[in-house]
Formats: C-alpha cells, sequence, structure tokens
C-alpha cells in the first residue's frame, strides 16, 4: 500500500516521524520530494476554475484549446502552477469511482487511460458541470475525452522557467486510486 502525505516543511518533526514510524511497518520506505513554494500559498480553487474557464473551445486543435490557459498559468508564481496541479489531481480523484466508470462505460470493459481522459474532458468542462457530474454520474458522457488537459500544469511551468516540471501531486488521478470509491 502506498501512502502520499503532502505537509508543510515546518510540520516534519519528531513527533511526526514517530507517528509514521508507529502507522508503517520497519520496511516500509519514505521518499521525500521537497517543493519550494514561492510564498504563502494565495492560489485557491476559485483561482483554478478561472484558469479552466480560459480553454479556447473555439481554436481549431485540441492542443490550442489549452493556450489561453497556459499562458495565463505561466504568468503566475511557480507554486501556483504546483496549487494548480494539485487541484487537478484532487478533481480527477474525485471522479475516479464505480459509479463514474460505470456511467462511462455501461455495457463493455473500462478503458484505464480512456476513463482518465473522459474524467478530464468533466473537469475541462467547468465547475458547475464538474459539480454537476459527481453528484450525477450518469451525466458523463463516454464520447467526451480531453487528455489535453492533464498535461496544462506542465506546459505552464516549463512555459515560465525553460525546464521540465519534475511534480507528482500529493493525491493520485489515475484510474483505481480513489479505492474508496471503487468499493
Amino acid at each position: 500500500m502506498t501512502t502520499k502525505i503532502s505537509v508543510p516543511l515546518s510540520e516534519v518533526d519528531e513527533h511526526f516521524l514517530k507517528e509514521l514510524k508507529e502507522k508503517h511497518p520497519s520496511h516500509a520506505r519514505l521518499y521525500i520530494q521537497v517543493v519550494d513554494m514561492d510564498s504563502t500559498p494565495a492560489f485557491k480553487e476559485e483561482h483554478f476554475w478561472s484558469i479552466i474557464d480560459m480553454l479556447d473551445w473555439n481554436a481549431k486543435t485540441r492542443g490550442e484549446v489549452l493556450k489561453p490557459a497556459v499562458a495565463a498559468l505561466a504568468q503566475r508564481p511557480n507554486s501556483d502552477i504546483y496549487l494548480f496541479e494539485d487541484y487537478l489531481a484532487e478533481k480527477l480523484f474525485l471522479l475516479d469511482t464505480r459509479a463514474h466508470a460505470e456511467a462511462a462505460y455501461p455495457n463493455s470493459r473500462i478503458s484505464e487511460d480512456g476513463f482518465l481522459y473522459v474524467r478530464a474532458a468533466v473537469v475541462a468542462r467547468g465547475q458547475a458541470f464538474f459539480l454537476s457530474v459527481l453528484e450525477s454520474p450518469s451525466q458523463i458522457d463516454p464520447e467526451e475525452d480531453f487528455e489535453p488537459l492533464l498535461s496544462l500544469s506542465s506546459l505552464a511551468y516549463e512555459t515560465k522557467n525553460r525546464i521540465a516540471f519534475d511534480y507528482t501531486a500529493p493525491v493520485s488521478y489515475e484510474t483505481y486510486a480513489n479505492e474508496e470509491g471503487w468499493q
């Protein structure tokens, strides 16, 4: 079993480490990824949705749909790009449930990648649609997918910094990651 934990460095103390040791077997491994946040995080969920709302659905190609959102996110501090990725992962994780998968694939085997891309399309349509589908899985459209959304954070980071985006959100959005949602 893998447990991902995201905590401010200031909260990692002897008590925190002791709790980890008590909760996990002695042969467990601890991987540490330090993400330097520019300042106190000011990027909130409303900012996430405002970036999503910048997707240009009139663009000629699926890749071009991202351009305005990538440009806007690239203008923000690096910490906002990390937080955008965290919000995206959280939204995709919340949609990773048996009910949503069965709505997307009512009569066929679930495609892990396909289901991820269908969930990405739900998020790409904006907050109101996301919340609606979250509450009512039957509204999910299995014919609609938007894989490019998964690269928005990395494109913004690479545009801003001219180096690769090496970051993993604390929550996995891969299909079946939401164990509770598949029970």
